[in-house]
């Protein structure tokens, strides 16, 4: 008897879900035989992160890969950017990371990479892996596939400190929150190999995630974080999402920083090392980036949202870096993969040199109002898009690299439907707080009045 698939569990990033009802064991035995079957290699790295539904979840779909003949390599308990670092340096045929990032705790899924940290997305390798599961008609292999372990967590640690000089550092006091997620098992590590504090708030991984979830685009998930930077007056924060491929910064005062001016000073960090580079950054950055990005030699290079498109952009223009406004931040001799550890390690270089507070060197990029994203529950987000381009003919320019992206001299929005979500993602940039006040009521109405209803 077949095992029934939720075929909405295959996104257009990942396959998630919920616990145990549109995923389960079952139903992850039955990806690891498609996964097997679809990538028909020799060995499947694969890891699995603190949640609780992981470590059942890794032994079904494991068994399921070996069955249909894969070895398995165990990589143990992992954050995804040790999954993208273990494909690039070992060179798997294929990786696997059990995990649902930032979601709530009664949820997982997984992501996918092959050789070269290339994954596989809505676009490439899950619209066939989702019909191998659901039809469930596999080749009979020849042999079964057996397991062997491994730990690569120091060999990580030693890569990410290799971004920076640890020589140049300051003695910094940083609060680092991990949320019960997946990061704090590297900033653990890190803490005794840079000089300063790292002051740990919820290192410990915790599927239950007893303080709060570990999603810092929610302001209620930074509260801690904020006060125990006053408490300890320490330099900066930093928050991490559960799998820890994303990192949001926060100053002295507790006042957090916006991706855009954290991608704008990666961007000039590196190309400072470096020098003149490629430098990617996504739709919804605003206009420091680029302006940053030029006025050091670099070629900025507007691209689509997501990390998967990102990486192919990145090969394709041997970019130095890429930045997106949610803070993924990748990095190309990280395999082009983004990483939390590393972007903050190359934040306490940049500001050891800087030697001022936080909160001054946010203020140099910190030239034009944002509105934040904003988002709408829509019917149809596509529809929503194309109906809003009419109402904007007199635009100074259109271009729809990431939904719709409309410019001003004086402002510009990008609106942006949901991949995953019936939303539609608004953001709003100006010159002037007055003018992006007057816009950004402009655009919502404009919303509003197309059927969409602000969260």
């Amino acid at each position: 008897m077949k095992t029934a698939i939720d075929s909405s569990i295959f996104r257009d990033y990942d396959i998630r879900g919920t616990y145990p009802d549109q995923i389960n064991e079952d139903s992850f035995y039955i990806l690891g035989k498609a996964i097997s079957d679809y990538l028909s290699v020799q060995k499947i790295a694969v890891g699995y992160d603190a949640r609780l539904s992981s470590p059942s979840l890794f032994w079904a779909l494991a068994k399921g890969i070996m069955e249909q003949g894969t070895d398995v390599v165990n990589l143990g308990l992992i954050s995804t950017e040790i999954h993208y670092f273990a494909s690039g340096k070992y060179n798997f045929d294929a990786n696997v990371i059990i995990s649902a990032s930032h979601n709530p705790a009664n949820y997982n899924g997984l992501k996918i990479v092959t050789r070269g940290v290339v994954p596989l997305h809505g676009s490439f390798g899950l619209p066939d892996i989702k019909k191998l599961s659901i039809a469930q008609k596999f080749t009979t292999p020849r042999k079964v596939g057996s397991m062997t372990e491994m730990s690569i967590l120091d060999e990580w640690i030693k890569h990410a400190l290799s971004f920076i000089n640890a020589a140049n550092l300051r003695p910094l006091k940083v609060v680092v929150d991990a949320g019960n997620g997946m990061g704090g098992i590297s900033w653990a590590k890190i803490s005794g190999k840079i000089p300063g504090e790292i002051i740990p708030l919820y290192f410990e991984p915790d599927g239950n995630f007893p303080h709060h979830l570990p999603d810092p685009l929610k302001a209620e998930n930074l509260a801690d974080l904020q006060k125990e930077i006053l408490a300890k007056s320490a330099d900066l924060g930093i928050a991490l999402d559960g799998d820890a491929d994303r990192i949001f910064l926060l100053d002295e005062k507790g006042e957090a920083v916006s991706g855009t001016i954290t991608t704008a000073i990666l961007a000039e960090a590196l190309l400072k090392k470096y020098g003149p580079n490629p430098v990617l950054y996504n739709a919804v950055c605003g206009r420091i980036v680029p302006e940053t990005i030029k006025k050091l030699g670099g070629n900025p290079i507007r691209v689509r949202v997501g990390h998967s498109f990102i990486k192919e952009y990145m090969k394709k223009t041997d970019a130095l870096f890429a930045g997106e406004h949610s803070g993924h931040y990748y990095f190309k001799d990280n395999f082009r993969a983004d990483s939390s550890a590393i972007a903050g390690l190359i934040i306490l270089e940049y500001l050891s040199e800087k030697n001022m507070p936080f909160s001054e060197v946010v203020s140099v990029y910190d030239k034009y109002p944002q509105s934040g994203e904003i988002n709408f529950q829509v019917k149809s987000g596509e529809k929503i898009v194309s109906s809003l381009e009419s109402n904007f003919v007199d635009a100074l320019s259109i271009d729809k690299i990431d939904g719709l992206s409309v410019w001003y001299p004086a402002w510009w929005f990008n609106l942006r439907p949901s991949k995953t979500e019936s939303y539609v993602r608004l953001n709003v940039e100006a010159d002037t707080q007055d003018i992006l006040d007057e816009k950004l009521s402009l655009v919502e109405n404009e919303i509003i009045n197309l059927g969409g209803v602000k969260q």
